[in-house]
């Protein structure tokens, strides 16, 4: 197990040292924020990924009929 570059027993013993200062109750109440945090994220990114898909579609239909124009003009593009 590999995440952001720290190995399963480093993680063991931030999640205790965390535990040891914040406390039981308190660790509880960083857990759920930092899921809170981590779905909020994933969310964004989510959306950012299919409106960059969404724009590429444009991208596409755009050359496709830049395309169509050089063939049925042969010489005059206005895009260009």
């Amino acid at each position: 197990m590999n995440i952001f570059g720290f190995g399963g027993s480093e993680i063991l013993v931030i999640l205790l040292l965390a535990g040891i200062v914040l406390g039981p109750e308190r660790l509880a109440r960083a857990g759920r924020e930092l899921g809170k945090l981590v779905r909020n994220i994933k969310a964004y990114l989510n959306s950012m990924n299919e409106e960059l898909k969404s724009e590429l579609e444009i991208l596409d239909e755009i050359k496709d009929i830049q395309k169509e124009m050089e063939i049925t003009i042969p010489g005059k593009n206005p895009l260009k």
